[in-house]
């Protein structure tokens, strides 16, 4: 596959896991860079500040902007869309989480790029160190995941709330890989997803595979707040109506361990090997053939 085709698939899969809150600009935007068209996007945010100035659609766009000419091999036009963002928003406001974090994420890849992989880290690290929001903490630390995680000792998991069967912690399960199917109750993508991780698990798991499927309190169900209780009961709720063949697989939730996984974007894949070391870190859906590929390469080796 040529290198432009990845790009744009690449690029098509961000702009699908953003589809829910998003004003006519940036829906426009994200169809133009879906396409590969960055101009007809940049126009069309020119046009927008022309007749309304800068607001929190405008900031947004500009985010998206900056992602699509990243992705598309422009540095210089992502850092000066990078520099616009980061002049416009100077404090975490809830309103502007998606573009600041649009323009650190930009900031983390153009830096690894200019001066390698140690100066994102370190750069990312520190906006994570200042940063409250919890959503805002996970987009960071999956751009630090996407550096460093695979390779590296999985993560803990608190275990004290869960439903489903009973969670185990990841250190003691050495020996046995381990699939970590990182969801939310509410997300459309990991329902698509559940046929095919069924089937999988049906697959694999007499081979010794273990399967957890953690997530966190979003603090609502649908677009009401809600009580732990209830979150907890939807929680169970959804997934014994959407995720048929995986009965008794466990659901820890614990926010903080879906914040250091970095999952701003759900479904997020992590294969753990025997000894305890991530082998696969991946923020979206996969398909059934590169899911079994990745855990027949871990099974096949020697406990």
């Amino acid at each position: 596959m040529k290198k432009k085709t990845i790009l744009s698939s690449l690029l098509a899969l961000a702009l699908a896991a953003l589809t829910a809150y998003s004003g006519e600009l940036v829906r426009g935007v994200r169809s133009k860079l879906s396409a590969g068209d960055l101009a007809s996007g940049i126009a069309a945010v020119e046009d927008y500040k022309q007749k309304n100035g800068v607001d929190a659609e405008y900031l947004d766009a500009v985010g998206w902007l900056a992602r699509g000419a990243e992705m598309l091999n422009q540095p210089e036009l992502a850092a000066r869309y990078v520099a616009e963002l980061r002049r416009e928003i100077k404090a975490e406001k809830d309103d502007l989480l998606a573009p600041l974090g649009a323009a650190i994420e930009v900031e983390g890849k153009l830096r690894a790029g200019r001066e390698g992989r140690g100066a994102a880290l370190r750069f990312l690290d520190g906006e994570l160190t200042r940063a409250k929001n919890v959503g805002l903490r996970a987009r960071i630390s999956k751009s630090i995941n996407l550096l460093s995680l695979e390779g590296q000792p999985a993560p803990a998991i608190h275990l004290s709330d869960y439903v489903g069967g009973t969670p185990f912690p990841l250190t003691e399960a050495k020996g046995k890989p381990i699939l970590l199917f990182l969801w939310a109750n509410w997300c459309g993508d990991c329902r698509a997803q559940a046929a095919s991780l069924s089937r999988v698990w049906q697959k694999y798991r007499t081979q010794g595979l273990l399967l957890m499927a953690p997530t966190r309190w979003y603090g609502t169900v649908g677009d009401k707040l809600a009580t732990q209780a209830e979150e907890k009961a939807q929680i169970e709720k959804v997934w014994k109506e959407f995720y048929g063949g995986l009965e008794g697989v466990p659901i820890p939730i614990d926010t903080e361990a879906m914040v250091r996984y970095g999952v701003s974007a759900t479904p997020t894949f992590v294969l753990i090997d025997r000894k305890g070391v991530v082998r696969l870190y991946t923020p979206t859906r996969l398909s059934e053939t590169e899911l079994s590929w990745r855990i027949e390469t871990v099974l096949a080796e020697a406990p």
